[in-house]
């Protein structure tokens, strides 16, 4: 996650970066897993930036 979180959004991004998914089944098993989490992020940011919209506060 913490790759993710510090901007590496796709899935051919973390294996070029972590080495995800070059195992024994060639990601067959985790590929849906690691791009769930990614969408999970790109979410939040989303959920974050409408929020910042609404609050106009000085921390957004």
């Amino acid at each position: 996650m913490t790759a993710i979180r510090n901007g590496t959004l796709t899935f051919e991004g973390l294996r070029r970066e972590l080495g995800v998914g070059t195992g024994n089944c060639k990601a067959k098993r985790c590929r849906t897993k690691i791009e769930d989490r990614i969408k999970g992020h790109k979410d939040s940011l989303k959920e974050d930036a409408v929020e910042c919209e609404g609050s106009g506060g000085p921390t957004c």
